[in-house]
């Protein structure tokens, strides 16, 4: 006569799954395989989104659009997002990030030992790569009602990356103050937004050469600035040692 022997788990250990290892180890591998299943889920998303706010603008955009964009339902995309707004913010951050991490390459000493003109043209290529990588990015920065917490939210990303910037013109122009610094940063930043859409349409020879105007136009502007501040503190060194000659 055959005995059967009921298993028990105890706590600490694991109970055997009659197909072959435990089942706290399935039950992690299903964990994870939903995790970035879910992951990639939130990626389609958000790529949609960014591309639907490119498109159509925010305003004119509903998570409907982005959830049939994304080849989602409705359903699936509200599991990862409340509103529009969210996915956004979201959106935004995700961007962000890779802003700081193109920041961290080009703050490296082999770039900005570069003349400032080089540095400008390398700028800008990574700046214009990021933003057909980030359609969606410029409709937020320059051309959508958003309510206030997002509004918010981007205006704390966007003092981030100025700071980053500032580092960068400060690496150029050591002597210069932050004070200094503010309107000529904020010129180039007008100046950037102002030809970007330009060198995201057209055709790849249009877009080269709206790029190379846009090398252009930073360069002299930036070096202007620059070498501006240089002769400025020349006259006030020779202005100063001729007053001590007349004493």
């Amino acid at each position: 006569m055959s005995i059967r022997v009921k298993r028990r788990s105890v706590k600490g250990f694991c109970e055997e799954d009659p197909r072959g290892g435990f089942m706290g180890e399935n039950q992690e591998r299903r964990q994870a395989h939903r995790q970035k299943r879910g992951l990639f889920r939130v990626e389609e998303i958000l790529a949609a989104a960014g591309t639907l706010f490119a498109e159509r603008g925010y305003d004119n955009v509903t998570t409907n659009m982005i959830a049939a964009r994304a080849g989602v339902s409705p359903g699936s995309l509200y599991q990862f997002f409340p509103n529009k707004e969210a996915i956004a913010q979201a959106f935004a951050a995700d961007a962000t990030g890779h802003l700081h991490r193109m920041y961290d390459t080009l703050l490296s000493s082999e770039v900005t030992t570069l003349p400032l003109g080089d540095f400008v043209a390398i700028f800008v290529e990574r700046l214009v790569a990021f933003n057909r990588s980030f359609p969606g990015y410029l409709a937020l920065e320059v051309g959508a009602t958003l309510s206030s917490p997002l509004a918010l939210a981007l205006a704390d990303f966007r003092q981030g990356l100025l700071a980053r910037q500032d580092a960068i013109l400060a690496a150029y122009w050591p002597p210069s103050t932050g004070e200094q610094r503010r309107l000529p940063l904020l010129v180039s930043y007008r100046l950037f937004l102002a030809l970007l859409p330009l060198a995201l349409q057209g055709d790849e020879e249009q877009q080269h050469a709206i790029m190379r105007e846009m090398k252009g136009v930073l360069s002299l502007y930036l070096e202007s600035v620059v070498s501006g501040q240089r002769k400025s503190e020349m006259h006030s060194s020779q202005a100063f040692a001729l007053a001590e000659e007349q004493e």
